[in-house]
């Protein structure tokens, strides 16, 4: 068998393209990483078939081989090779975090973005910051993602010179609830950037001036609140809860409610009978109290609101909580 592998070896400059072609497949049947070094011929081959067979051989064994042969590949004049090194940096780990520094002065933004994406895992304040300082706009923003990074370096990326660099500053801040003035966050929301994560943040952080944000908000706003309402929030007391009612942002609360025991009931009630809320949404609450239709308290209600309500959506609702109630009486 090592006889076979190293005719095979030797056959890869052959003239013969058929006897090329089964050495390159006896090499892959041996599946031995130390044959690698061969293939760095086939890199530069006229060939587009063997070009994509030395990719593969690197892809299966340069990582295993040691970052020697993943520079082969990052030194190359190929765009197209230089972009399959990039792709092994990560896999790299520690072993091509150097690579992925002299990989940063790439020209192609792929092998840029995944050097960038290689040193996230290098958590050094000098990583960080090599990342956050780039002249490319694409490794800075990825830098802004970096763990390392300084909350400071964080702040000034919300004046970076490319808006999606901002951006991800601005995500950053969110995420990690990193102190800053209200008068920063305000552009953003008014542009309608992260306008439910910033409200979130107001919520934790100047509840005082949540008013203001929730405002602005928009109907298509409504799903997101109310996710981090069922993941986050565990009662209507809190800030968010008050001044999204204050504001009249009925929809996510009452979605909230929906899911909340009868420590809310109190809540509930005043969101079903408050002819402010959707009429859809305060049917579903309604709707979702099938299962407690024979509590005195529901009844009561129940009956209060069929007298009262010429709402047909909210009659049906009350008719089947009362039909509901005497079965389960019965």
């Amino acid at each position: 068998m090592a006889n076979d592998v190293g005719r095979a070896m030797a056959r890869l400059k052959h003239r013969d393209i058929r006897t090329r072609r089964r050495a390159v497949r006896t090499l892959f049947e041996a599946n031995d990483p130390s044959t690698l070094e061969a293939f760095n011929s086939l890199l530069d081959d006229e060939d587009p078939w063997f070009v994509s067979k030395a990719l593969d051989a690197y892809r299966m064994w340069a990582v295993s081989s040691g970052p020697g042969a993943v520079a082969t590949l990052l030194n190359h004049a190929s765009i197209d090779v230089r972009r399959a090194g990039a792709n092994l940096l990560a896999p790299l780990a520690e072993d091509g975090f150097s690579l992925a520094k002299r990989a940063l002065s790439d020209e192609d933004t792929v092998v840029l973005k995944k050097a960038a994406m290689a040193l996230l895992n290098e958590h050094t304040e000098s990583a960080a910051t090599l990342l956050s300082n780039h002249e490319h706009e694409t490794v800075r923003l990825l830098g802004f993602q970096h763990p390392s990074m300084k909350h400071d370096r964080i702040l000034d990326g919300l004046n970076d010179a490319h808006q999606a660099v901002q951006h991800e500053a601005l995500r950053q801040v969110l995420t990690r609830e990193i102190s800053v003035d209200m008068s920063i966050l305000l552009p953003f929301f008014e542009a309608g950037v992260e306008p439910v994560n910033i409200l979130i943040w107001a919520s934790k952080h100047a509840p005082d001036e949540l008013g203001t944000f929730v405002q602005q908000l928009k109907d298509h706003h409504a799903k997101e609140i109310t996710d981090h309402l069922r993941s986050q929030v565990a009662s209507s007391q809190g800030p968010l809860i008050t001044c999204l009612l204050e504001a009249k942002l009925f929809a996510p609360v009452a979605r909230w409610v929906l899911h909340q025991g009868k420590t809310e009931d109190e809540l509930r009630w005043k969101l079903i009978n408050d002819n402010e809320v959707p009429l859809i949404e305060r049917s579903k609450l309604l709707e979702r109290l099938i299962g407690r239709a024979n509590e005195p308290e529901i009844q009561d209600n129940v009956k209060a609101m069929l007298d009262s309500t010429e709402e047909e959506l909210l009659r049906v609702a009350c008719e089947n909580l009362s039909t509901a109630a005497a079965e389960l009486s019965s």
